[in-house]
């Protein structure tokens, strides 16, 4: 016999909300210019920042009211999420934010 109620639990779609930056197209991207400034409300971009930051491929600076940039440290990021950010590459050999010259990420 079918009973009137289910215990069927729908879940929810995971495209249903804003779509978010791919970290390899975050990088990708800050790779190619040097440094990218994301809005004070792109949670998902910034989420993603965090993730790249923790593994060593992002520098994070938040902006500051007066427009001058603070160096956020790991543990620092998670709570400057009300205030515009700047991504920049990491000082592998060189000084931090200089984009990649050779375009290793450019598209053919």
């Amino acid at each position: 016999m079918i009973e009137p109620g289910s215990n069927v639990v729908p879940f929810r779609s995971r495209t249903a909300g804003a779509p978010g930056r791919h970290p390899k197209s975050l990088v990708e991207a800050v790779y190619t210019v040097g440094s990218l400034t994301l809005r004070a409300d792109d949670r998902a971009a910034k989420t993603a920042a965090v993730m790249l930051q923790a593994l060593g491929f992002l520098v994070i600076h938040q902006l500051l009211a007066d427009g001058t940039p603070r160096p956020l440290k790991r543990g620092e990021a998670r709570q400057a999420m009300d205030r515009p950010w700047r991504l920049s590459k990491p000082p592998f050999a060189g000084e931090t934010g200089v984009p990649d010259a050779d375009g290793a990420f450019a598209k053919p």
